[in-house]
């Protein structure tokens, strides 16, 4: 075919696709450079726009080289890929070289559910590692409305300033040394009176311009880049905020056929997890967890012995996140939050648990390091050593301890302490902790939940909740279907399959919540006993679980139509791979040893759970593709398509 016939089709897909383009739009974006003649490739074609704050400067937008975006899809994928080749190996994550990469996907700003999503990667002041936050709600669209996919920011400015994207898609850095100190609150309410009701606003509160390593970015006050310290970073970087004008116009799905769009909704809909988190968010989770006796308490070293009624009562906020295009509308509630100030504290009173849930929010807190801090508290308390002296005049139970949440935003008396993270305090003392590359890893008792404590921790990052606890869903929730916790058989093949595809749902830039909906069961698997379905994991091929529990028909087609891959779980499957591999690459710059990737001994007694652990990391790193240091092997390297690739 010749290139003139070659480039009509790209200039015919491109203005269907895009209406109100002209061609020489299409010119500037696409053809100046080099014109990829694969024009399969050309359905996903994402934007970069890099600013350098420390000079106020917009570099030239670039189009994502498409060999980019083939091996790693969007989102996460091309984030974690830019920030790889951007981010200096030794750089502080709250000096001026730390880079924060904020992207979108294919799907953003479409008709699909919650396609609002946006995701931020960087290097994390509070676990020194690449950090990976998203943000559901609308900043996403509001984002790609812009014309921007990826954003990238880097250096220091040399005063307080906020962000500003038009809807001329101008960028302009403005002046916020007036409103520095102001709240989330105040902040949010300044930007509205200034732009209007109809913009998007990420900002940082008192709690991140103080450095309290684990603050985040309040996404329109009901979201937020939490886990990471995405907030230290904007605090050191002299942002206050970023603020989006131009409201995004929802893009159809017509690469999607009438049945795809179909499935999808019913799927999604009709799915009982989908009820749940309609019903009660994912607190909904915590009657299960009750049952699988592993909520912990005093900071994680006990089980904590609730009866179901005794949570029943609390309804949390009883507000719905109001996410762009997401008819879910899910319960603001978060059964690690509650756990994380509640149970972990031996608190269970309702009202004072909410409160201080509110508390963290207001100032983008993460409420889960804000508990295990406070909970350190009253564990050294009790240390008979006395290496560091605490006294705070009343112990586990006492809501007291929330007072010091207002301390922890002021960096004031103990809140200086506590502010710079849950294991800091261990750090002054020999008390052992349950703390992960520097942070908690969830809110479980440990010991009976033993391969999802080793999937936590060996996470990129160190420790989420149910982003990169997959196994969460199986073993706890029973979808696709139920697993004995205990059993450790067939578990480890199951993880790294399922930590694969939610690299790729972040690289599709899709809400977390969702992904149980995207996994299937066959019903004669289903009536086997759990012990015996974890034995059956074990010996089946790889491709036959990979089919077994993957919803093809709904991940399927919006790969395809982004990229064109061939309709196979395994090469979607290989992206995921690419993108946790490459995350850990990264890390493994840093220093991060093999002992980062195991929950410490922090418990006595519990002599099998830790020899469970290193065996469950060894079978890990086998099958990962890992030496048995926990690094990448160069054959790895080149079957994951990296070797090369990489400025390694």
């Amino acid at each position: 075919m010749c290139l003139q016939t070659d480039i009509l089709r790209h200039f015919i897909w491109f203005i269907i696709h895009n209406p109100t383009s002209s061609k020489k739009e299409f010119q500037k974006s696409q053809i100046v450079g080099q014109i990829d003649l694969n024009w399969k490739r050309f359905m996903y074609a994402p934007s970069l726009v890099s600013l350098n704050i420390t000079e106020n400067k917009v570099k030239p937008k670039k189009t994502i080289d498409p060999k980019v975006v083939e091996l790693f899809l969007g989102g996460r994928g091309i984030a974690v890929y830019l920030s790889f080749e951007s981010i200096p190996v030794d750089t502080s994550p709250r000096g001026p070289e730390n880079i924060i990469t904020f992207g979108t996907g294919f799907l953003t700003g479409s008709t699909f559910p919650s396609s609002g999503t946006a995701i931020a990667t960087f290097k994390s002041p509070h676990t020194n590692t690449l950090c990976t936050a998203t943000s559901t709600g609308h900043f996403g669209a509001f984002l790609k409305q812009t014309g921007h996919d990826f954003l990238q920011i880097q250096g220091k400015a040399k005063s307080p300033q906020y962000i500003l994207i038009d809807e001329f898609s101008d960028i302009s850095f403005e002046d916020a040394s007036n409103i520095w100190e102001y709240s989330i609150e105040k902040t949010d309410r300044f930007f509205r009176e200034k732009y209007g009701d109809r913009i998007s606003i990420a900002c940082i509160g008192n709690a991140a311009i103080n450095q309290v390593i684990y603050t985040g970015v309040v996404v329109d006050r009901r979201h937020q880049f939490q886990r990471g310290g995405l907030g230290s970073v904007f605090a050191s970087k002299n942002i206050k905020a970023i603020v989006l004008t131009d409201p995004p116009q929802t893009s159809d799905l017509s690469v999607l056929t009438e049945e795809e769009k179909v499935n999808f909704e019913s799927t999604l809909l009709h799915h009982p997890w989908i009820s749940m988190l309609t019903t009660e968010g994912t607190f909904s989770t915590i009657h299960s967890m009750i049952q699988a006796q592993i909520v912990p308490t005093k900071n994680c070293t006990r089980l904590f012995k609730l009866q179901k009624e005794s949570v029943s009562s609390f309804h949390g906020y009883g507000e719905t996140y109001n996410c762009w295009q997401c008819q879910v509308q899910c319960k603001r509630n978060s059964s690690q939050s509650f756990i994380a100030l509640g149970p972990n504290l031996g608190i269970v009173d309702h009202n004072s648990v909410q409160k201080a849930i509110e508390k963290c929010d207001e100032e983008g807190l993460d409420p889960i390091s804000t508990g295990a801090a406070l909970a350190s508290l009253f564990q050294i308390q009790e240390d008979k050593r006395k290496l560091l002296n605490i006294n705070l005049g009343y112990n586990w139970g006492n809501p007291q301890i929330y007072k010091l949440i207002d301390d922890i935003i002021k960096k004031k008396g103990l809140g200086d302490q506590l502010a710079r993270g849950e294991g800091y305090l261990y750090k002054q003392t020999s008390e052992p902790s349950p703390m992960v590359k520097n942070q908690i890893p969830g809110m479980y008792f440990f010991p009976n939940c033993p391969v999802l404590s080793m999937d936590l921790c060996s996470a990129p990052y160190g420790a989420s909740d149910l982003r990169t606890g997959s196994l969460f869903y199986p073993e706890v929730l029973g979808f696709p279907f139920q697993l004995s916790r205990r059993s450790v058989k067939g578990k480890i093949q199951l993880k790294i399959l399922l930590e694969n595809l939610a690299a790729v749902f972040d690289s599709l830039v899709l809400c977390s919540r969702f992904m149980p909906t995207f996994l299937k069961s066959s019903i004669p698997f289903r009536v086997l006993p759990s012990r015996l379905r974890g034995l059956l994991l074990n010996y089946l091929p790889k491709r036959v679980i990979e089919n077994m529990i993957i919803r093809d028909s709904l991940i399927g087609p919006l790969i395809r139509k982004s990229i064109q891959l061939e309709n196979s779980n395994r090469n979607i499957l290989e992206i995921g791979n690419r993108i946790t591999l490459l995350e850990r690459l990264f890390n493994t710059r840093t220093g991060l040893l093999p002992s980062s990737d195991l929950i410490p001994r922090y418990l006595e007694g519990y002599n099998e759970f830790y020899k469970q652990q290193n065996e469950l990391l060894v079978s890990y790193y086998k099958l990962k593709g890992l030496n048995s240091e926990g690094l990448i092997t160069l054959k790895t390297l080149k079957k994951a398509k990296l070797l090369g690739l990489l400025n390694i």
